[in-house]
């Protein structure tokens, strides 16, 4: 079934179960493992340090407009009067928080912390990025979505590197999850505003905005180890599938816990 204007009728639903689909999901195991206070904490932490708060809001811009730069740079065309006017840009935040941003909680609040203690931060950013981009799957199958007629292989590669930018954030704060629920937001929500000026090949603009992240990428990697693309020590936090400790869990086999974060942070 599809409206008149060509949007099938599933693709807000799916939106809305992708949005809060990995918040509940990470509320639940949160809830499960008895550390509910500890990853709220964790989601509600403010306390970054300025310049981890700074780049979060600012490395969207960069990773975009550098995109549309380039694309530029090549041939391509850029129209302003296609930007979404300075007074959409609340309600764009908006919905890019409850269509994006809120993944996070999942994302990195939940899956990241359990997952790049095991086999380091870049390969945990790689797979919750692969993670990440199959759970878009379904909008690349329906009319009228954002993602409908976009190459996915093209999306999931964007998605990659996104991810290993993420996990700098959030290591770098501490393991602070707003911090990448607002870098989510603001990517989202310049990608939408920005969207609407790009003229010409859409794949073109694609692979702009993946040199751009890779780039970005690159020197994160560059500039600290793939262990912990940070400075600072992994951040504890989501669900401990480690060794039990004495008293937790059952002899003899693992128990499921959630690591309490370090409170020195």
């Amino acid at each position: 079934m599809e409206l008149q204007s060509g949007r099938s009728a599933l693709v807000t639903p799916l939106i809305l179960l992708g949005g809060f689909g990995p918040l509940f999901s990470a509320s639940i195991v949160a809830a499960a493992g008895g550390d509910i206070r500890s990853w709220v904490r964790n989601l509600v932490d403010v306390r970054a340090p300025l310049h981890v708060w700074v780049a979060a809001v600012l490395v969207p811009l960069v990773l975009y407009v550098g995109a549309i730069v380039l694309f530029v740079g090549v041939g391509g065309g850029f129209d302003r009067a296609g930007v979404l006017p300075a007074a959409a840009i609340p309600s764009v935040a908006f919905a890019t928080l409850i269509r994006g941003g809120l993944e996070e909680p999942g994302w990195r609040g939940l899956a990241l912390p359990v997952l790049q203690r095991r086999i380091g931060a870049f390969k945990a950013s790689l797979v919750i990025g692969a993670i990440w981009a199959v759970w878009h799957v379904p909008l690349f199958l329906l009319p009228g979505s954002s993602q409908a007629g976009t190459p996915f292989a093209l999306y999931a590669a964007a998605v990659l590197g996104i991810s290993v930018i993420t996990t700098w954030l959030y290591n770098a704060a501490g393991g602070r999850t707003l911090v990448a629920v607002v870098f989510h937001t603001l990517s989202n929500a310049v990608s939408v505003t920005t969207a609407g000026g790009v003229i010409g090949d859409e794949v073109a603009s694609q692979i702009a905005l993946l040199v751009v992240v890779w780039t970005v990428v690159a020197l994160i990697v560059w500039r600290y180890d793939t262990e912990r693309l940070s400075p600072h020590p992994l951040p504890e936090g989501g669900l401990d599938l480690a060794t039990p400790t004495p008293g937790r869990g059952h002899a003899g086999h693992p128990s499921e816990t959630l690591s309490r974060p370090d409170s020195s942070r």
